[in-house]
């Protein structure tokens, strides 16, 4: 229809004395993405965009989460891949951007409403240019049923020790406390962003980021040993538990708790379940810290056939409206400046931020492989399956990102 569409009004045109050149925006464009759960929403998005844009049609296409990374660069490789790349961040877009896949967006698209922190997360070391508009913040946090809660007669738990003691209660009456396993390595690493900055302390980041400490200090060891005592909580069998089975766990009933990312808001909250969030407590009862990190970016394939256009449609991701249409239909935290959400729940994520530390392993390990997260990822699964510990754990981490290349 769309085509049948540009081709009678490319024939109106010419033949009212115009160039064929004047549409030169005309364009089919390929938009790929990790993000299956939001084919809905992003069609829905894209279609405003497509209004203001008649002649630019955009197609989004998600593939598998895990091996997005690979099917992306193995086209990109090729010298094919979409015009429109939804990018992962920090170094996952680097290894993008460093092998010239990526169009720069310096000078071509309006970045004012993007924060210099977000940009951060898109921008290539080597050059300081920025390759991929910030896509949303991401917060992870401990889920739980409001009413398991409420039947179990627990109040949200404020200290370590009234967490612990909720889930002996939750325990007790048959239900798992938390849905969380480890197959999936991914899901430790953000169960790990939701525990250990609470036992490690807010200065730790900028320690070890800087040399002035490192990964064998007594601090880390004891945030690994402390995430470790919730072993115990989580299912049976919890090391064949994988991503889909946690959500089923919590969705169900069959788990109170679930740690993960403020993502899951849209989905959890579309699926009926009555819950609500809170920062995993610490040791002394103060607030507890959440981990926070700018999760991807959209960006043009610098090979792209149809680059104009393709910009177009990244200074559309840009703008005030795509980040109000992102919050809204998206569920999300968008990273544009300006963008206000009527959901309770995601303004207080916002308050939430107020006591956040960097979600480590992404924000400043991904950048070098062995990569800190793949690291940390196979030493929680070590030393939750039992066959090492916190202090092994810790200083394979630390010898691998001393001699990551």
């Amino acid at each position: 229809m769309k085509n049948n569409y540009r081709k009678i009004v490319l024939s109106a045109v010419v033949g009212m004395g115009l160039m064929a050149s004047d549409f030169a925006m005309a364009a089919d464009l390929n938009f790929w993405s990790w993000r299956q759960e939001d084919v809905k929403a992003y069609n829905e998005i894209i279609a405003e965009f497509e209004k203001s844009h008649p002649d630019i049609n955009v197609t989004y296409t998600a593939h598998e989460a895990k091996s997005y990374n690979t099917i992306l660069t193995t086209a990109l490789a090729g010298g094919s891949g979409p015009d429109i790349i939804h990018t992962r961040s920090y170094g996952s877009l680097e290894q993008v951007a460093a092998a010239g896949y990526l169009e720069p967006l310096n000078g071509q698209v309006d970045l004012s409403l993007l924060s210099a922190d977000e940009l951060l997360g898109t921008t290539l070391r080597a050059d300081k240019k920025v390759y991929a508009v910030p896509f949303a913040s991401q917060t992870v946090l401990v889920y739980y049923n409001t009413d398991i809660f409420k039947a179990q007669n627990i109040t949200v738990p404020t200290s370590w020790s009234e967490f612990k003691a909720a889930s002996e209660k939750i325990k007790a009456a048959g239900i798992t406390p938390l849905a969380n396993g480890s197959a999936d390595g991914w899901t430790m690493e953000i169960m790990s962003g939701a525990v250990m900055p609470n036992f490690y302390g807010k200065s730790f980041f900028g320690e070890v980021t800087s040399g002035k400490t490192d990964f064998n200090d007594a601090r880390y060891v004891g945030a690994l040993n402390k995430m470790l005592e919730l072993k115990q909580y989580m299912p049976d069998g919890f090391e064949g538990v994988d991503y889909a089975t946690m959500k089923q766990l919590f969705l169900s009933g069959q788990s109170a708790m679930f740690i993960g990312g403020s993502w899951e808001i849209a989905g959890f909250t579309k699926e009926g379940v009555n819950f609500d969030f809170m920062p995993m407590p610490t040791e002394d009862g103060k607030t507890g810290m959440v981990a926070t990190f700018l999760d991807g970016g959209y960006g043009v394939n610098a090979a792209s056939e149809n680059k104009a256009a393709a910009l177009e449609f990244i200074k559309f991701t840009a703008s005030k409206q795509f980040g109000q249409l992102l919050t809204d239909k998206l569920g999300n935290v968008s990273a544009i400046e300006g963008a206000v959400s009527s959901d309770p729940m995601l303004k207080k994520i916002g308050e939430l931020h107020g006591n956040a530390t960097p979600y480590m392993m992404l924000v400043a390990y991904r950048f070098n492989k062995p990569t800190g997260s793949t690291l940390l990822q196979n030493g929680l699964q070590e030393l939750f399956s039992g066959k090492k510990d916190a202090a092994t754990v810790a200083n394979e981490i630390n010898d691998g990102i001393k001699n990551s290349k």
